[in-house]
C-alpha cells in the first residue's frame, strides 16, 4: 500500500530513460506503489512530463531538471505525492513524457498521383510530389486531448502519415485556387509549399502540433500528363514557326517552295518497280513543269517590271523632267538589276 508496500521492487527515478528515436510520447510503465518515498523526477532536455489524472492534465513539467519528492513542492510533485501518500486512488493516475524538440527530416510523399485541371491549357494535370519537414509538440493539452489519449506511446510515424495525409489533401485544391499552369510549377514550388503549410496550420493546432518546416523537393508528372505536355509543346513550336515565317519576304518563301518541290521530283524519281518509276516520272515531270512555270512567271514579272520602269524614265526625259546624265545613269542602273 502506498510507498511503503512491501514484497515490489521501488523506484528510485522516475524518468524516461534513453528514450527510443522513433517515440514521440511514451507512458511511464511502473506502478505508483512501487515509487520510494525519497524518489525524484528527472526530466531530461527536450522532454516534457505530464500527469494525468482520471484521464484529464493535472500537472506539466516543461523544464529539465531533477526534482525529489521529500523536499519539493511543484505542482507536478505535489500531484505525485497526493497520490502516494494514500488520499487519492493512483487507479486512474499515470505519467507521461513527450518530445517536445523539433522532430526533424520527415519524409512526405503522394501515395498515388493527385490531379488538377491546367487553367491555362485545360487539361487534366498529373502530378506526384515529395519533399520533408519539421514539426514540434506545441501545447500538451491539445495533445493529450485530441490525440494522445488513452494510447501507452504514439510513434513518431503516426505524426509523420497523420501531416502527410492532411498535406496531400491539400496540393490539388492549392494548385486549382492558385491557377497554376504546369509550366510555372518549378519557379513556384516555395510559394506552393508555404501556401500548403498556412492551409493546414489551424488543423494541426487543434491537435497541439505545429509545422516548424516544410519543403517541396520535386514534383513529377505522370506518363499520361507529359504526353500532353509534349503535344502542347509541339503546337507551341508549330505556333512559333508560323510568327516566324511572317517575317519571311516573298522571294525567300518562293525559294523555300521550289528547293521542296525539286526535293519531291528527287523523291519521286527514286520510287522502285516499273509502275512506281512511271509513277515517279509522271509525279517528277509534273513538278518540274510546275516549277519551270513558277520561275517562268517570276522572270517574266521581273521583265515587265524593268521595261515599265524604263517606259517611265524615257516618258520623264522626253518631257524635260530628268537630264541627260540622270536619264543614263538611271537607265544603266535598271538595266543592271534586270
Amino acid at each position: 500500500m502506498g510507498i511503503f508496500s512491501f514484497g515490489s521492487q521501488k523506484r528510485d527515478v522516475i524518468r524516461w530513460e534513453n528514450p527510443n528515436p522513433d517515440l514521440l510520447a511514451w507512458k511511464w510503465e511502473h506502478e505508483f506503489d512501487e515509487i520510494k518515498n525519497n524518489s525524484s523526477l528527472i526530466v531530461d532536455p527536450g522532454l516534457a512530463a505530464i500527469f494525468i489524472k482520471n484521464g484529464k492534465i493535472e500537472a506539466v513539467e516543461t523544464k529539465s531538471g531533477k526534482w525529489s519528492l521529500e523536499t519539493e513542492n511543484t505542482p507536478f510533485i505535489t500531484s505525485l505525492k497526493n497520490i502516494l501518500s494514500g488520499f487519492e486512488s493512483h487507479e486512474k493516475a499515470s505519467v507521461f513524457f513527450l518530445k517536445i524538440h523539433e522532430i526533424t527530416n520527415q519524409k512526405w510523399g503522394t501515395p498515388n498521383s493527385v490531379t488538377y485541371i491546367d487553367p491555362t491549357y485545360d487539361f487534366p494535370v498529373e502530378l506526384r510530389a515529395f519533399g520533408n519537414f519539421s514539426f514540434k509538440i506545441i501545447d500538451l493539452e491539445n495533445f493529450w486531448t485530441n490525440y494522445l489519449g488513452n494510447r501507452n506511446q504514439v510513434l513518431v510515424d503516426d505524426i509523420r502519415m497523420l501531416i502527410t495525409d492532411r498535406i496531400v489533401g491539400n496540393i490539388a485544391s492549392i494548385f486549382a485556387s492558385k491557377k497554376i499552369s504546369y509550366n510555372e510549377i518549378d519557379s513556384k514550388t516555395l510559394e506552393i509549399a508555404e501556401t500548403l503549410r498556412d492551409a493546414t496550420k489551424t488543423d494541426f493546432e487543434k491537435l497541439g502540433l505545429e509545422l516548424v518546416d516544410f519543403r517541396i523537393e520535386d514534383i513529377n508528372f505522370t506518363d499520361k500528363t507529359e504526353n500532353f505536355i509534349d503535344k502542347i509543346t509541339s503546337k507551341k513550336a508549330d505556333i512559333g514557326a508560323i510568327n516566324a515565317a511572317s517575317n519571311i519576304d516573298s522571294n525567300a518563301m518562293n525559294n523555300y517552295k521550289d528547293l521542296e518541290n525539286l526535293e519531291i521530283m528527287k523523291q519521286a524519281a527514286g520510287n522502285s518497280g516499273t509502275g512506281g518509276d512511271a509513277m515517279g516520272a509522271g509525279i517528277g515531270m509534273a513538278m518540274g513543269m510546275k516549277m519551270t512555270e513558277n520561275m517562268q512567271n517570276k522572270n517574266s514579272s521581273t521583265s515587265e517590271s524593268s521595261e515599265e520602269k524604263l517606259l517611265k524614265l524615257k516618258d520623264l526625259f522626253d518631257k524635260g523632267l530628268i537630264s541627260s546624265d540622270d536619264y543614263e545613269a538611271k537607265k544603266k542602273e535598271i538595266l543592271n538589276n534586270f
